[in-house]
């Protein structure tokens, strides 16, 4: 066990060591090209998880003859952004459009200013008697019960600018709910592919000036994805956190704190509306040794580098964020996880003879091909273990069956849960095979075994990689195969002894937001005395 061990650690560091030396070069990009698209383009932001486009860019850089990636001719720059400014046409007129449908409830909600503004996430057209959301969970409830008023800045992840998702947000009868379509100005996105042309000419020239073929790639991968819709879509958020700041007259903004690319771009939106509003970065997720720009962000030409306040999963992540975030004087408050499990009784004891095999992948292509391949390799030749296949919102199944090797409706002893709650499908599981997905660390306060999948193909993205006990790796089909059977002949005593020390390690990480978590939310952004701002490193 030893040497493998020590191999795994050895190409989990060169990995690790590779994508800081990327990371540095995306920085580098940065400083050397300040302009507002390149807060837009994704390969220049180092996160968990690291986008296809990055992971390709790292093999290019480590391929044996370098990295052989120029920056694209200026006909085939045109080319490009041509298609691009296509999109910025199509979504001006969607925008027309909704304006049109939409500006009598847009000025309803107008009326009244609002001391908080939450950026969220919605996965196509909410169903308007859904009371939470799905990241922030009853947030807004909780503050309007506490006399702070709040608007929820939604967003679709389908990129879509329709009115069949605005009706939705805009329904919703318990919050102030807006569709964020509406808030960018129609004039917008057609400047913007301006920009985005400057900005891809202004890269070009930088990859051609490049003082090794290594950098050059890197300017030459942002170059041509400083001219994608993705990166307009990006960038838009900017021009939707101005515009909100203005109409809300808002003294807190709040966004996720993943390192998305989206995510500087609408702080420093919301800072050009009102240089005194304070930004929260709400780090609602688990953090990996590779999420640079959040354990360890650096100063770059747009201000600010990183939130004024954090509010933390729990002390584990504090602890992780303290260091990089000292220079900056971000405060950074336990707060807890908003959206919690349906019947989430606290912790449960193990059950090893439930025989029955979660499997929770993130929203990713690669990992949910990854782990369902290898769920199914095992399934064929354990008939007597269940195995529960658990899509990511973002990643239904119906967009992955087509990836995967095999049929998995050729075996009895796999199922597709679409209809069941994560507390259902962990009440009956016995163990959870994973890879990156947060949602480990609630399988773990329900018994489930932890049983990581590792590829050394990918980077490591154990969101418990820090334990040492109760969870396992495995590397290969007979791997699992092995784990399970073992596991499964487990006395359900010892079981729960070595559960113990796994599940302290999980209620340390992340805890329920409660009413302490609240006050601390409030004091920190000067939000119980009618107050909106903080003096940062207090």
């Amino acid at each position: 066990m030893s040497g493998p061990t020590r191999q795994t650690g050895a190409i989990r560091m060169d990995w690790l060591s590779r994508y800081a030396e990327l990371s540095e070069m995306m920085l580098r990009v940065c400083r050397l090209c300040p302009r507002l698209p390149v807060l837009g383009i994704s390969i220049l932001h180092p996160r968990h998880a690291p986008p296809p486009a990055q992971l390709r860019l790292m093999r290019e850089l480590d391929a044996p003859a370098g990295p052989r990636r120029r920056p694209p001719s200026l006909a085939g720059l045109v080319v490009r952004w041509l298609r691009c400014v296509v999109f910025a046409g199509h979504v001006t007129l969607r925008l027309g459009v909704l304006n049109v449908r939409f500006r009598s409830a847009l000025k309803r909600l107008n009326r009244e200013p609002a001391r908080v503004l939450m950026r969220t996430w919605c996965f196509g057209p909410p169903s308007p008697e859904t009371t939470d959301d799905f990241y922030y969970g009853i947030l807004p409830q909780q503050l309007d019960e506490r006399g702070v008023s709040s608007v929820l800045l939604c967003g679709d992840t389908r990129e879509r600018f329709d009115s069949a998702f605005a009706r939705a947000v805009l329904r919703h009868p318990k919050t102030r709910r807006v569709p964020e379509q509406l808030l960018v100005p129609i004039w917008a996105p057609l400047a913007l592919a301006w920009k985005q042309l400057a900005t891809a000419i202004a890269l070009r020239k930088l990859a051609l000036q490049a003082d090794t073929d290594r950098f050059a790639a890197v300017c030459a991968a942002a170059c041509t994805g400083s001219i994608q819709p993705s990166t307009l879509c990006n960038t838009l958020q900017f021009y939707i956190a101005r515009s909100a700041v203005k109409r809300w007259r808002a003294g807190v903004f709040v966004t996720f704190y993943e390192g998305q690319p989206w995510e500087r771009a609408a702080w420093l939106g919301a800072r050009a509306a009102n240089p005194a509003c304070l930004l929260v970065g709400y780090q609602h997720t688990v953090l990996k040794p590779f999420s640079v720009s959040v354990v360890s962000p650096q100063q770059t030409p747009w201000q600010p580098a990183t939130p004024d306040v954090v509010l933390c999963l729990g002390e584990v992540t504090r602890r992780m964020m303290a260091k990089g975030h000292e220079p900056f004087g971000s405060r950074l408050v336990p707060f807890g996880r908003c959206r919690r499990m349906e019947d989430d009784r606290g912790p449960l004891p193990p059950r090893p003879d439930r025989r029955t095999v979660l499997v929770i992948p993130e929203g990713i292509l690669t990992e949910c091909q990854l782990l369902f391949d290898l769920a199914m390799q095992v399934a064929s030749r354990l008939p007597d273990h269940h195995f529960i296949f658990r899509c990511h919102p973002v990643l239904p199944f119906k967009e992955i069956r087509a990836h995967l090797r095999e049929a998995p409706e050729r075996l009895q002893n796999i199922e597709v849960s679409e209809q069941n709650s994560l507390a259902t499908d962990c009440a009956r599981s016995s163990v959870a095979l994973y890879r990156g997905s947060s949602t480990v660390l609630y399988a773990v306060r329900h018994g489930l075994r932890p049983i990581y999948a590792h590829d050394d193909l990918f980077p490591d993205a154990d969101p418990l990689f820090a334990l040492t006990q109760w969870r396992q790796t495995v590397r290969s089909p007979e791997d699992l195969l092995d784990g399970l059977q073992h596991y499964a002949a487990t006395p359900e005593a010892e079981a729960i002894a070595q559960w113990r020390l796994c599940v302290s390690y999980v209620n340390d990480y992340t805890k329920p937001v409660d009413e302490a978590s609240l006050d601390r939310f409030l004091d920190a952004a000067g939000l119980r005395n009618g107050g909106g701002r903080l003096t940062c490193g207090a």
